[in-house]
């Protein structure tokens, strides 16, 4: 299977819109089949999916996630997602932007990376919106209004109100994995995990990263195990192995490319290495995909 990439230039292209952003209703691209693969895919940019009334499964990096009445979901560039309703007619709004949306509104030009909403590593993405669900759904009707505005401020208007709505999520839900929480209140942890993500794929050990923490292995490894119940090494194996499955369910890259792109020495150590931690081969983990 070859993954689709969607991009949102794209979706721009198909919408005739000029602006780094599109917004959906969601009853309408159900209705008239758009913009929803009925296969897993990723995207090139960030999309935002609340379901005000629905049921259904989504599946985000190969975790299942149930679609129910008043579920939030936020995805990042990369990530691997599959979306299937069960019920007729859901309701509810898609927004996708670019990863500069908001760089010319924010001096803070990384600032949607530093939320715990959006996560390039899948620690994130899915919240119940029970805490705040009138709010959100008035600033939502908001947006759809200001949609079919003819206005040169449209776009800052819009850039407001999406703000609003990932910072009240942030703010007023609550993540449903409470390792997420106890991470985010640790500053070497949150150091941790931003210098992983930008290093993992070549980077496979301890050492590197406690290093550049200016603390020693083993403080980071008891800090690890003690805040999340994984070991330092569990938890950059673990990254490793989400990206592997990423790119597997790519049928265009074949394992040994796979394994050059995430810095292994070779193939068989890369399968080696992908059987030791989820039990199947780099090439039974595509076939279980692909049926």
């Amino acid at each position: 299977m070859n993954i689709p990439l969607l991009k949102s230039c794209d979706i721009q292209k198909r919408d005739n819109q000029k602006n780094n952003f599109a917004i959906h209703n969601l009853s309408e691209l159900v209705k008239e089949d758009l913009y929803i693969p009925k296969t897993p895919h990723k995207h090139s940019f960030f999309q935002i999916l609340y379901v005000s009334r629905g049921a259904g499964i989504h599946y985000v990096d190969f975790q299942e996630w149930e679609i129910e009445d008043g579920t939030i979901f936020f995805l990042s560039p990369g990530q691997v997602h599959d979306l299937r309703f069960t019920s007729k007619n859901p309701e509810g709004i898609m927004i996708n932007f670019n990863e500069d949306f908001f760089n010319d509104f924010l001096s803070q030009k990384d600032f949607i990376n530093s939320l715990p909403v959006f996560s390039k590593s899948g620690k994130y993405g899915f919240r119940k919106v029970d805490s705040c669900k009138s709010e959100l759904e008035s600033t939502i009707a908001k947006i759809l209004k200001v949609i079919k505005y003819d206005s040169l401020y449209k776009k800052q208007f819009i850039q407001t109100l999406v703000l609003e709505i990932v910072l009240m999520i942030a703010i007023k839900t609550k993540d449903e994995n409470p390792e997420n929480e106890i991470i985010s209140n640790n500053y070497l942890l949150v150091k941790f995990e931003k210098l992983l993500e930008k290093y993992f794929m070549e980077a496979h050990h301890p050492k590197f990263y406690a290093a550049h923490l200016s603390v020693t292995p083993n403080y980071l490894n008891t800090l690890c195990k003690k805040l999340t119940g994984k070991t330092l090494g569990e938890i950059i194996r673990s990254r490793i192995v989400l990206e592997a499955k990423r790119l597997l369910v790519n049928s265009e890259y074949t394992i040994s490319q796979i394994a050059y792109e995430l810095y292994f020495e070779d193939n068989s150590y890369f399968t080696k290495f992908f059987k030791a931690n989820t039990g199947l081969t780099p090439a039974e983990f595509r076939k279980s995909i692909n049926k």
